[in-house]
């Protein structure tokens, strides 16, 4: 299980406005990605370094409306192996899409849409989609993520 298609690139999903991205905007626009790739290849690599080297050692995040830290993501790829190292077949799909990027000198910022999906056995456990905004901090020549703040896609219950 695992990503394929256009998604998952940058190529043709990049919406800015008033000319042309920068470097510095492609190269945040491919952390995303790359974190999204490295999300969905953690059954094989089963390396949580893969995926937290993204975050800054002072990450603090909202997802949902719950606060989360980094040692909360290494609790979380924690329990995904240890489910994995006991034989379980987890498949994790993980993409970005709609990525739109600002850079004001060492701190940049994107907004994009993602999806994120559990399964094992070809059933899916966990199915996560929505919107996130993503804070950026340039440290040498890499950019961390330093807070993010997700929002999965919930219908009203109302028709407004």
């Amino acid at each position: 299980q695992g990503c394929t298609g256009k998604e998952e690139t940058t190529g043709g999903e990049h919406k800015q406005t008033g000319g042309e991205k920068t470097q510095e905007q492609a190269a945040i626009e491919q952390k995303l990605v790359e974190l999204a790739n490295a999300n969905t290849e953690f059954p094989h690599t089963k390396n949580s370094q893969s995926i937290l080297r993204f975050y800054s050692q002072d990450y603090e995040g909202i997802s949902n409306g719950k606060s989360e830290s980094l040692k909360d993501t290494e609790k979380y790829l924690s329990d995904v192996l240890e489910r994995i190292n006991l034989g379980e077949p987890i498949g994790i799909s993980s993409k970005v899409t709609n990525m739109k990027t600002r850079v004001t000198g060492p701190s940049g910022w994107a907004t994009y849409e993602y999806e994120y999906k559990l399964g094992s056995g070809g059933a899916v456990l966990q199915t996560n989609q929505g919107q996130c905004t993503t804070i950026f901090r340039k440290q040498g020549d890499a950019w961390l993520i330093q807070h993010e703040h997700c929002s999965s896609a919930t219908p009203f219950p109302f028709a407004r």
